[in-house]
C-alpha cells in the first residue's frame, strides 16, 4: 500500500565521519534521546519536506546529523526511508531511530498475551471457543490493516550505497 507522505526521512547508519559531503544547515547531536531528536526533526521539517538523518557510530558514542534535504553520495552500512504523514509521526520516527524503551515494549507484549489468555480461558470455560477465535481473528486483521495508519509513518529498508533503480 503506497502512503502519501508529507515528510520523507532518509536514515543512514555509517561508521565513518562524513567528509567531503556538501551538507549545509545541519544539526549535530551527540547521543540524542528521543525528545531531542524529535525537536531536531521538527525544526528541520519547517524548512524541508525531505530530511536526512545520518548516524555515525564512533567507538563508544554516536553522533547524529539532522540535515535538510536528501544527501547524494552517502556510503551507508544500513539505510531506511520513512514516509511520514503528519508531524506526530516524526516523534515515532525519532523513537524508532533512537530505540524504544525495552521495558515498555515487554510490558505491552505481556499485557496483550495476558488478555488473549483470559479470552481463551473464558471461551473454553463457557463453550464459546469458536466465537472467541473469530473475535481475535477480526481484531488481529483490524490492527494489522490500520496499524500503519495509526503509527503515522511507514518504514522501508533501502539499499545502502547503490543508487536507486528506476523501478523503485
Amino acid at each position: 500500500m503506497k502512503m502519501k507522505a508529507r515528510f520523507t526521512v532518509f536514515y543512514c547508519i555509517t561508521d565513518d565521519q562524513p567528509r567531503g559531503l556538501d551538507i549545509k544547515g545541519y544539526l549535530k547531536l551527540f547521543e540524542p534521546d528521543a525528545q531531542t531528536l524529535t525537536d531536531a526533526l521538527l525544526q528541520v521539517a519547517q524548512t524541508s519536506p525531505e530530511i536526512t538523518v545520518l548516524k555515525v557510530n564512533s567507538g563508544d558514542y554516536s553522533v547524529v546529523y539532522v540535515v535538510p534535504g536528501k544527501i547524494e553520495g552517502l556510503q551507508c552500512r544500513e539505510a531506511y526511508e520513512f514516509l511520514v504523514q503528519r508531524e506526530k509521526g516524526l516523534e515515532k520516527v525519532a523513537e524508532d531511530i533512537v530505540g524504544r524503551d525495552s521495558r515498555k515494549s515487554i510490558l505491552g507484549g505481556a499485557l496483550v498475551l495476558a488478555g488473549i489468555s483470559v479470552l481463551f480461558y473464558i471461551g473454553y470455560h463457557y463453550g464459546m471457543a469458536s466465537e472467541i477465535n473469530n473475535l481475535l481473528l477480526f481484531i488481529g486483521v483490524f490492527l494489522s490493516v490500520f496499524g500503519g495508519i495509526l503509527k503515522g509513518y511507514q518504514k522501508k529498508r533501502v539499499r545502502a550505497s547503490a543508487p536507486r533503480h528506476r523501478s523503485e
